[in-house]
């Protein structure tokens, strides 16, 4: 991401406005192409030499934010490691030890300074049995000039620019507490990738019903702290998936400046911002897959689905939920994860389920935050409180539990064809 520094953005009227760059502009992309290669063609070099050379490329030129931000972009894409003889940390103290003996070391011996800097290095390389070159190229190789660079980045001049112009964007969601988005209705497929995005983010989230559409609000456990800023990097860390979707649009309050000013971010698919997450449906975390694996081998007619569709919550929010459990028979039990809520707001979502939420679903809570939610099925099905994962034969009995409230559905009926007279 960028840093402050880095930031080009204006604010007119109140509102943040980040100055976005023509992804397509010829001049502009064959600047960002230059800066790829440049960095492609410093592998096995030092970082100051890279340094050096991008210095030289852009130039006397007045827009340093932009060449500055795509640099930093590409840098943090860049791999460097140490490559010394010796560790330089040893290196410096044995130096250093041995100067401080003979001190001054001069670079030219004289009448009254005997001891010059080449004779230093000689001393410690003949006690490290190694050669005076070995030292002097491992002496302050730990420093970031003195990196070689490992791997540049693979990235197209455009592709570039494009995540530049998200970066622009995720730098304002640094600064926010959270952000609302407004969504037009569309593919619930869109929607449970959004929402699994939200939950891989660990954003607590609201949903209620607009007019032709949505508006969700993303929340979260930091939020309550208005000088933190790590809730802020998790709305910016979002902000690529929301790019996904089809048609939206959000806004954000956001704490601007040294004077932390008050002011709004807006940002909407109409911008043409492009992701750079690549777009293969809804993610699988690591513990989702472990319940699906965990419940599959149970003998049991219950099969395990992540594929779920919306429940509306009386017009008040609206349930996608993480899994739903199939029988054979055509009965469904939907399976909510509320794993990192607040205790406040996770007691609101439950008296939200309690309330408009539909009998077959068994809510999964964790130990922590367990209050005033263990064993109580409070209308909503069942609830399952669980410490470190999820215990795929626990959720089972639950399941089996929760639709008990609902038959499964007749076959269709076949008519019989009358005989003929």
């Amino acid at each position: 991401m960028l840093t402050a520094d880095l930031i080009r953005a204006r604010v007119f009227k109140g509102e943040l406005r980040p100055r976005y760059v023509d992804a397509t502009d010829a001049g502009v992309q064959s600047l960002a192409t230059a800066m790829v290669e440049t960095f492609r063609a410093h592998v096995g070099m030092k970082r100051g030499e890279l340094d050096v050379a991008l210095a030289e490329l852009t130039g006397e030129g007045t827009d340093y934010l932009l060449h500055r931000g795509l640099a930093k972009l590409l840098y943090d894409k860049t791999t460097t490691e140490v490559k010394a003889p010796l560790d330089p940390r040893e290196l410096r103290r044995a130096v250093f030890e041995a100067s401080a003996k003979v001190h001054p070391a001069v670079q030219v011996a004289d009448a009254l300074h005997t001891v010059t800097r080449d004779m230093v290095l000689d001393g410690v390389a003949a006690a490290l049995g190694t050669t005076r070159e070995a030292v002097e190229e491992g002496l302050y190789a730990d420093l970031a000039d003195e990196e070689r660079i490992t791997e540049a980045p693979e990235i197209a001049g455009e592709a570039l620019l494009h995540r530049y112009n998200v970066a622009l964007a995720q730098a304002a969601l640094l600064r926010a507490s959270k952000l609302v988005v407004h969504l037009g209705d569309g593919d619930p497929a869109r929607y449970r990738q959004l929402f699994r995005w939200a939950k891989f983010y660990r954003l607590i989230h609201t949903a209620e019903r607009a007019l032709n559409g949505w508006v969700l609000t993303l929340d979260g456990p930091a939020s309550v702290l208005q000088q933190s800023s790590k809730y802020g990097v998790q709305l910016a860390e979002f902000l690529p998936a929301l790019l996904l979707a089809p048609s939206w649009k959000a806004e954000a309050a956001v704490r601007w400046g040294p004077q932390r000013r008050e002011l709004v971010f807006k940002v909407a698919s109409a911008d043409g911002l492009v992701s750079h997450l690549p777009d293969k449906g809804a993610y699988v975390t690591r513990e989702e897959q472990w319940v699906l694996d965990r419940f599959a081998a149970l003998e049991s007619p219950w099969k395990l689905h992540r594929e779920g569709s919306f429940v509306d919550l009386g017009g008040r929010g609206v349930l996608i939920p993480d899994f739903v459990a199939k029988h054979p028979d055509g009965r469904e039990v939907y399976v909510e994860v509320l794993g990192f809520w607040r205790k406040d707001t996770l007691q609101q979502r439950l008296e939200l389920l309690r309330a408009h939420g539909p009998p077959n679903l068994v809510v999964a809570v964790p130990w922590k935050l367990r209050d005033g939610a263990e064993d109580d099925d409070g209308g909503t099905g069942d609830v399952l409180v669980f410490k470190d994962v999820i215990v795929a034969k626990s959720l089972l009995e639950r399941v089996e539990r929760a639709a008990q409230v609902i038959a499964a559905p007749r076959p269709a009926s076949r008519r019989r064809k009358r005989s003929p007279p």
